[in-house]
């Protein structure tokens, strides 16, 4: 299972993205390994950190695609 999200109070939670850049890790608190998935919580996470869900997963997607 997993936490309710405090912004759609459903579990929107999912692991951070395959690929994600270290230096996007390194904006989370240590040992952050999911993120929210609506878009209040990629608002929120975005505005804490710099980074949310979709840019992290279309980030992934082009590194991942150069390789």
């Amino acid at each position: 299972m997993g936490p309710y999200c405090n912004f759609c109070n459903q579990r929107c939670f999912t692991y951070l993205p395959e690929g994600t850049p270290q230096y996007i890790l390194d904006a989370y608190r240590p040992g952050v390994t999911i993120i929210a998935t609506c878009p209040g919580g990629q608002r929120f996470e975005k505005e804490k950190t710099g980074y949310c869900y979709d840019d992290i997963k279309g980030l992934a997607a082009k590194i991942g695609s150069k390789q």
